[in-house]
């Protein structure tokens, strides 16, 4: 800089008081050192450090910097008087006269003053903004210890959907390091939607963001279920978009398994109204049912013509069967326990063709048999296995005629690794890949509204289950279904020892006087004709108080009583013949057309009474009452 003279000279220079009118007015605080002395000061300086215009000139410039700036601008200035290259802008701390610490900003260059060389220096307070920086610095320290810590992953894409930056949780999710996430896009790892879509979703987000769950896919190919809340915003002039993923495989499959627990209360809910509606009906199915098999059993055993026979046999066989029907959906309700016998699965495949031999006939169907004349018996439930594969060959019909009005149905057994192997194979329409695995689940079923409740094939399962089976279907849609099912071969128990052993002669029992109560007239006529037939007096009373009011002066040999009566029941009546003839309930057997009924249960469990089921077995009947009426059938304990 050149010297500051009175005036103005020749070449236009500014005068001495021009330089100093300008540097008083100025806002930095600027200053003339000679030796490392302040030599001239301005009004601004004198207001930075605290001190008055005399206390600084002549001061030592260092007295007013902190002791580690001291040390630094000593270096710079004996640098600048070596003439060796330094930087003439430079940052120090400076402390005012008060002791308060100020950051400011040094502006030197060598210049002349008074025919001398001088440090002419501008010194400008930066405190505040370095602590701005300083705040700002660590504003953005916290943000970057929150977004490492974050649980979340976090990732920032640009409007093309690549990776701007990412936090070290998000390139754990996707199985990446923190180097090879910042250099992919969203479409590396989006498995969800098309990489139309996506990129389409992110050039639209705004700063109002958006809210939705996807999947990603991990560098090794695996995916996850991920929920992600975005939101953008414009940043130095360029778009960035803002997400913050979180893993949430381990909730959805939690909900998955909530909603599958739902699912299976539910159906056990409408399991449990089955099978209380079962239970319910029971008793008013198996009344008629009992005076449908009970007549025509009468009617069978007298000497009518051939053809007359044969339709009771059909009108016998049927009742028979309904009444197997309602005893096998009891069950399936876990209502009634099951009975089986050694028998033959060829035997009840048959006798099942042959009942649907005409239908199938009329709708064009050809059976081909493959039966196993090898096979091995096995102990299982006959009526329940007539269900299964009456079922499963109703569904073959349906679905052949609704395919082409005809079709062909193949059904095999055979002994396959010690089981009993069935099938039955339709050509059909078929069965498409998603339903193979419902069709077995109660309520589901693919026909047409008001052709089909979905209970069929799960009834189906249960059956076959509950005999330690197996069923299962095979099928393609177009090419019919294969529905196999497999049993274990069950030996007969005991059957040498049964081959040896003497029957026992049964005693005839004697006539006797027996009271039959039932509020059914047809059970009472029916009673009454076959235990007349049989030899016995009997009298029959329709309401238990007046077989009650009989009770009191008349006694029996055995009394035949329904648990279900109108007005008092017969558990009720059972329990006033303990009041009045202790001895004489040894005397009573039930007959009910439910005995699974809550109370009607647990009275049987706990009394030891026996009891037999509607519809009326009447070899079982004979039996039973034998066995009272000559003292050999001992009361049950609880």
């Amino acid at each position: 800089m050149a010297t500051a003279t009175k005036g103005k000279n020749s070449q236009g220079n500014l005068t001495e008081d021009k330089y100093f009118n300008l540097i008083e007015h100025a806002a930095d605080g600027i200053a003339i050192l000679q030796d490392g002395v302040f030599k001239l000061v301005n009004t601004a300086l004198i207001r930075m450090s605290g001190y008055d215009k005399k206390e600084l000139l002549g001061m030592p410039f260092t007295q007013i910097l902190t002791p580690q700036s001291q040390k630094l601008t000593m270096a710079r200035y004996q640098a600048r008087l070596a003439s060796k290259k330094v930087r003439s802008v430079y940052e120090i701390k400076a402390v005012s006269k008060d002791g308060k610490i100020l950051d400011i900003e040094i502006n030197a260059a060598l210049t002349e003053y008074e025919g001398r060389v001088a440090d002419e220096i501008i010194i400008r307070d930066i405190t505040e903004r370095k602590q701005a920086e300083k705040a700002l610095a660590d504003e953005a320290t916290r943000r970057r210890i929150l977004v490492d810590q974050s649980r979340d992953g976090i990732v920032v894409l640009d409007q093309d959907g690549k990776v701007y930056e990412a936090n070290k949780q998000f390139a754990d999710m996707l199985g990446y390091t923190a180097e090879e996430v910042r250099k992919l896009s969203v479409l590396d790892w989006e498995y969800l939607y098309p990489p139309e879509q996506v990129l389409e979703m992110v050039r639209t987000v705004d700063e109002a963001g958006d809210h939705f769950e996807t999947k990603h896919r991990r560098k090794d190919g695996s995916t996850y279920d991920v929920e992600i809340s975005t939101n953008g915003a414009v940043v130095a002039g360029q778009k960035l978009i803002f997400c913050v993923c979180r893993d949430i495989t381990e909730r959805k499959q939690a909900e998955e398994r909530e909603d599958q627990l739902q699912q299976e209360l539910n159906m056990a809910g409408r399991l449990a109204s089955i099978g209380q509606l079962a239970a319910g009906v029971a008793h008013e199915i198996n009344n008629p049912l009992t005076g449908v098999i009970g007549f025509s059993h009468l009617m069978l055993s007298r000497d009518i013509p051939d053809d007359m026979k044969q339709d009771l046999q059909v009108i016998h066989s049927e009742a028979q069967r309904v009444a197997k029907i309602v005893e096998n959906l009891l069950v399936f309700a876990h209502q009634r326990k099951t009975g089986r016998e050694y028998i033959a699965i060829n035997d009840i495949i048959t006798r099942v063709l042959e009942l649907r031999a005409y239908e199938m006939k009329v709708n064009n169907i050809e059976v081909e048999n493959q039966l196993d004349p090898n096979l091995p018996a096995t102990v299982a439930d006959a009526g329940q296995l007539q269900q299964v594969f009456l079922n499963i060959i109703l569904n073959a019909e349906h679905f052949m005629v609704k395919a082409h009005n005809r079709g062909k149905l193949l059904v095999k057994t055979e002994r396959i690794d010690g089981k009993i192997r069935v099938s039955f194979t339709d050509d059909g329409a078929g069965i498409g890949k998603e339903n193979l695995d419902k069709i077995f689940n109660p309520f589901f079923t693919t026909k047409e509204v008001g052709n089909g409740t979905g209970l069929g094939l799960s009834v189906c399962h249960g059956i076959i289950t509950q005999h330690k089976g197996r069923i299962y279907a095979q099928s393609e849609l177009g090419k019919g279904a294969t529905f196999v099912i497999e049993l274990p071969v069950v030996a007969e128990p005991a059957q040498a020892d049964k081959a040896t052993e003497t029957p026992k002669k049964s005693q005839k029992p004697r006539e006797s006087k027996i009271l039959v109560v039932d509020d059914e007239a047809a059970i009472l006529t029916f009673l009454r004709r076959l235990l007349t037939d049989m030899g016995h007096n009997v009298e029959t009373i329709n309401n238990a108080d007046t077989a009650l009011e009989r009770l009191k002066t008349e006694r029996y040999s055995l009394i035949l009583l329904d648990i279900k009566l109108p007005g008092m029941s017969g558990i009720e009546l059972y329990q006033q013949i303990e009041k009045i003839a202790p001895a004489l309930t040894r005397r009573v057997m039930f007959i009910t057309g439910d005995i699974m009924e809550g109370t009607t249960h647990d009275f049987l469990e706990k009394a030891g009474v026996p009891h037999i089921t509607k519809p009326i077995d009447i070899e079982e009947l004979k039996k039973m009452m034998n066995s009272i009426l000559t003292g050999g059938l001992q009361r049950l304990t609880a």
